[in-house]
């Protein structure tokens, strides 16, 4: 057959096919009925056939095929990978066999979404945080209660109370005041806090909807009742004693990306097709490559495509305006990354989910195609997740917006610094109804129950790496070049740079893809 028979096969099959896998299909110069036969084997969601899904589909040609079994294709259309021939790559690892998903967020939030949902949201916030502050505090410490009966009051008239700030304020004295919301009735209490205490400037960075504890004493004039007010000394945030890195038994080597952005105009073609070079080890210098051949999973942190309508002018600044259009096409540059790496995507604000937090997965009709790649497993916005005994924490970042925008100069923000705060309120987005929405789970799946050894994030397309008491926190750069839409990532962007965590050393390398 002629090449423009191959095409037209293809073509009566609702398929696309890539120059390389036509090249290949003419070499072993198969029948037409052999190849009709053959194409029964890939899926419909396949957007574009190229050399891997030839390989993987269409092997061995010269024999006689078998039709595909219905029981090889899930319900949420991934491919167990049974009777398929895996890709002529070098293959290192097999899939992990050893990651575990821990906590994934649910598809629905709560039956009745109305003001009880978002009162049972909260109250099992803090429930979760006050149980995991007080675990923290030293046993002989009072906890003082909201209503204090006569005989009930320490001596000392000292002790901590715990409770939701509702708001904070500056007193024209330069004191500070933080009120503290009862959970149990309306009983607000105005913590006063004196300006001689050491850490008298951090109290003007607390964050609205956290859990603390506020240390010191009851007025001289308190006789019991409802604790209206309390001269405090010190805040005292859930936190977390210091860990250590928990190295797994297998060296494998973990790479982490955000922020692709696919379908924007600003998308960067020729930096993401070196990741693709990075990671099939075509051309690479001998240190880019020994640390490549080792990549068994890549873990994308959310935001995978532009998206429609997130801005009002959004529409100029697209080249794909169909969300599906723009998964279907981002599904044909991932199928070339080799099929023996794992890929594990959550969304991030601009995918095909709940705009609000935690966000469920990306929508399963909307990106069907990306969904039906064979090493593609997609979870929700926040991800908990175990390699062995190494446990990962990973979430796009939207929840670190406050902290860009109330603590820090613009020139000045690190997301790192941001998410470090997120770890000592143990809650990846405190502050309810500024920037982002919060969905009404039953559960606040936004609370940090257990401190992982590694945090990934995006949203801010900075990659910077650093560790914090043992936790190594790692943000992910972007393949999108800055816009002036992008007013959140700062003056830095990091354009191709990629973190590789080694899951034995703990070592982090940061590979610039734009100098291979």
């Amino acid at each position: 057959m002629e090449k423009i028979d191959l095409i037209k096969i293809f073509l009566e099959h609702n398929f696309n096919v890539t120059a390389d896998a036509l090249d290949y299909l003419l070499q072993k110069n198969i029948s037409e009925e052999s190849l009709k036969e053959g194409i029964k084997r890939i899926p419909q969601d396949i957007p574009v056939i190229n050399l891997i899904a030839v390989e993987k589909f269409l092997e061995p040609l010269d024999q006689p095929l078998q039709p595909i079994k219905e029981e090889i294709i899930g319900k949420d259309n991934k491919f167990i990978q049974k009777q398929v021939k895996e890709p002529s790559v070098p293959t290192i690892h097999s899939f992990p066999l050893h990651t575990t998903i821990k906590t994934d967020i649910p598809e629905r939030t709560s039956d009745k979404p109305d003001i009880s949902a978002f009162r049972q949201l909260f109250r099992n916030r803090f429930d979760q945080l006050s149980n995991i502050l007080k675990k923290n505090l030293n046993s002989s410490e009072t906890i003082l209660k909201r209503n204090l009966p006569t005989e009930e009051i320490p001596q000392i008239k000292s002790g901590i109370l715990i409770g939701m700030v509702q708001d904070t304020r500056v007193l024209h004295t330069n004191k500070f005041v933080i009120q503290l919301e009862d959970p149990e009735s309306e009983i607000i209490t105005n913590c006063v806090m004196v300006q001689d205490s050491d850490s008298f400037p951090e109290y003007r960075d607390i964050i609205r909807d956290t859990i603390i504890g506020i240390s010191g004493i009851l007025p001289k004039n308190f006789r019991g009742g409802d604790i209206t007010a309390f001269w405090g000394k010190d805040i005292i945030r859930p936190g977390f004693l210091p860990i250590k890195f928990k190295p797994t038994s297998d060296s494998r080597k973990i790479l982490f990306i955000a922020d692709i952005h696919f379908g924007s105009k600003y998308f960067s073609r020729s930096v993401f097709a070196k990741l693709i070079k990075f990671l099939t080890l075509k051309d690479l210098n001998p240190l880019y490559e020994n640390i490549a051949s080792k990549v068994d999973s890549i873990i994308i942190a959310g935001d995978l495509v532009d998206g429609i309508g997130h801005f009002s002018d959004q529409k100029d600044q697209i080249s794909l305006h169909s969300l599906q259009t723009q998964y279907e096409h981002l599904a044909t540059f991932l199928m070339e990354i080799p099929t023996h790496i794992q890929i594990i995507v959550i969304p991030g604000e601009h995918d095909a989910t709940l705009t609000a937090l935690p966000q469920p997965a990306i929508d399963k009709k909307i990106a069907k195609s990306l969904l039906a790649l064979p090493n593609l497993m997609s979870h929700g916005n926040p991800l908990r997740l175990s390699v062995e005994n190494l446990n990962l924490l990973v979430f796009h970042g939207q929840g670190n917006y406050t902290f860009y925008q109330k603590q820090f100069q613009q020139e000045q923000f690190n997301p790192i610094l941001g998410i470090k705060h997120l770890l000592e309120y143990r809650h990846l987005c405190p502050e309810y109804g500024s920037f982002y929405p919060l969905a009404p789970f039953k559960k606040d799946y936004l609370v940090i129950d257990e401190i992982p050894e590694v945090v990934v994030s995006g949203h801010f397309h900075q990659a910077h790496y650093e560790e914090y008491k043992g936790v190594k926190i790692i943000t992910c750069g972007t393949f999108q070049r800055k816009h002036q839409k992008l007013s959140h990532i700062g003056n830095d962007v990091s354009i191709g740079i990629v973190p590789v965590l080694d899951t034995v050393s703990g070592n982090v390398d940061m590979i610039d893809l734009t100098i291979l």
